[in-house]
């Protein structure tokens, strides 16, 4: 199984009936005019708190911008916030939505008891992008995934690392078709932001940065702006040919390593977590391959997104991971796995003796080719 961070799907349905009851907002760079969020929920939410909250996908944080409270069901928030993707949540329930300056959403419920967002014409292609993600993700993914899982029941092992491997072909695929759908949909909405998250840098990426050059040229003061200008730097960063960007962080027994520690070798910098099903099983053939060539030369430096301490260092010890290990705790807020624009697992990157990328995600017979032919290219040490 393939895993990935994901946003919340933000259905729509519009209802309308609004009474103000007052808001809290927080001011911070590159604000624009208000937005308003107005509901009409079922008298049983009468008494719920309103809270709005904007996200930040590069740390994974949520900031509250704004609340209100309902009174018989109705609401209306007025939120002091530049353009972007942001939640908001009602008692227990909670979805996301994206915005731009000066629009007015309407809140409503479903049958189901989800909150539904529309009104505003970036919140529809936000909704047409989540649609289609969803789609895309159960053509490509999720059977590929569900076969694996009953392969892995029956104790298939050979099936088992097929399907695996034809998880990942897929889920490159279906993130190749988000880009196209960004470059074909979202281009000078703030729905380029929600979407970011998902890009495939390695394809299509200048027409990425020409769509993000263009929404910073129109709205250069929106934070957003900013930020999607550091993602395609970041993906030119981490580009086959460039030079690895920094990375150091502690190890299980505590101390800081880092990887310009490991110039002058071929280095494999693997994004992992102990959750991470593929990823587990790539340790086993990791094994073989750093007993192989590990002595001539050939280093792995893995970098885990795990939480739990001890579930970090049981799978290490259960897997036989005897190379360079290093994590700061934090999850998928972890600034190691933002600086390599990681955001599904696995991921690995192939460094040669300068520290220069000259491969990704490559796996299996893939992997063993390439470091048989590298080897050779290394300086005698």
């Amino acid at each position: 199984m393939l895993w990935i961070f994901g946003l919340m799907l933000a259905p729509i349905c519009v209802r309308l009936r609004w009474i103000l009851l007052g808001s809290l907002a927080f001011g911070g760079a590159g604000l624009h005019a208000a937005f308003e969020l107005s509901g009409d929920l079922p008298l049983r939410r009468a008494d719920g708190p309103v809270v709005v909250s904007r996200e930040w996908l590069e740390t994974r944080d949520s900031v509250l911008v704004a609340t209100g409270k309902l009174a018989t069901g109705r609401f209306q928030v007025k939120v002091n916030s530049g353009p972007g993707l942001f939640t908001i949540r009602v008692g227990d329930s909670e979805t996301s939505f994206v915005v731009g300056e000066g629009q007015a959403l309407q809140v409503s419920e479903a049958e189901s008891g989800a909150l539904l967002v529309a009104g505003g014409p970036d919140q529809k292609l936000y909704a047409d992008y989540e649609m289609f993600r969803s789609e895309s993700l159960g053509r490509l993914v999720l059977p590929v995934r569900a076969a694996g899982a009953a392969a892995q029941i029956a104790g298939n092992d050979a099936e088992v690392a097929r399907l695996t491997e034809a998880e990942v072909v897929g889920y490159r695929k279906h993130r190749h078709e988000l880009n196209d759908f960004t470059l074909e949909r979202l281009r000078g909405s703030p729905a380029l932001y929600a979407a970011a998250l998902r890009w495939d840098g390695d394809y299509r990426l200048e027409d990425l940065a020409k769509a993000v050059r263009e929404f910073s040229e129109r709205d250069p003061q929106a934070e957003i702006a900013r930020l999607l200008e550091a993602r395609i730097a970041r993906f030119r960063a981490t580009a086959i040919g460039a030079i690895a960007p920094a990375l150091a962080g502690a190890t299980p027994a505590g101390p800081a390593y880092a990887l310009a520690a490991l110039r002058g070798r071929l280095v494999l910098v693997d994004f992992w977590a102990s959750w991470c099903g593929p990823c587990r099983r790539e340790n086993l053939h990791y094994v073989e391959l750093y007993r192989k060539y590990h002595a001539a030369g050939f280093e792995i430096l893995a970098v885990s997104v795990d939480q739990d301490a001890a579930a970090w260092k049981a799978a290490i010890a259960k897997d036989g991971a005897i190379w360079r290990q290093v994590s700061d705790l934090t999850a998928w807020k972890s600034p190691l796995a933002a600086a390599y624009n990681v955001t599904a697992l696995p991921a690995s990157f192939l460094l040669d003796g300068e520290g220069r990328i000259v491969a990704k995600d490559l796996r299996g017979p893939a992997l063993d080719a390439a470091l048989a032919e590298r080897m050779g290219k290394l300086p005698v040490r």
